[in-house]
């Protein structure tokens, strides 16, 4: 299940759709309006008798802490991070500033926010970063938002992409 940017609850085939770059208000159009109760599968878990959880998910509301964080409300063992590792291994600028603060190896990187006024342009970009860069969006799952990039065309448009996310 993909929880869309309009916090709605997707079908696997539907959010496939939506990571595979299909418009996302026009899939969500053709969907039928279901009402479902979010709170029963919840409840439904704490009457089982688990021993450990293994959460096996990817992406928003998995990887960012927000399930180990209701798990650990819940007093259910499962086996993953913490909320805290989750939530700054997700936010990438965090997780860089940490390893460079640490004297960790990483690959070289430029922040750049949307409302900045003065974003690097290509030429700027490609000659501190080199002649391929990946762009991707700082808080979202390995494969969301990132786009490979040779030029200032594919720039322009990698930003605009990322900058959804």
């Amino acid at each position: 299940v993909l929880i869309s940017k309009k916090g709605i609850m997707i079908d696997s085939e539907t959010s496939k759709r939506v990571l595979f770059g299909e418009d996302e208000d026009e899939l969500l159009a053709g969907l039928p309006n279901k009402n479902a109760d979010i709170f029963g599968p919840i409840d439904s878990i704490r009457n089982l008798k688990l021993d450990v959880l293994f959460p096996s998910v990817h992406g928003n509301l998995g990887e960012d802490g927000t399930l180990a964080g209701l798990f650990r409300l819940m007093n259910i063992p499962y086996v993953g991070s913490g909320l805290r590792a989750h939530a700054i291994s997700f936010d990438k600028v965090i997780t860089k500033e940490l390893m460079t603060v640490n004297g960790i190896r990483n690959t070289k990187y430029i922040v750049i926010f949307q409302n900045d006024k003065n974003k690097p342009d290509w030429d700027s970009v490609s000659k501190q970063l080199g002649e391929v860069v990946f762009v991707k969006a700082a808080n979202q799952g390995s494969s969301v938002g990132v786009s490979r990039v040779t030029n200032a065309e594919e720039y322009e448009n990698a930003l605009r992409d990322s900058f959804q996310y």
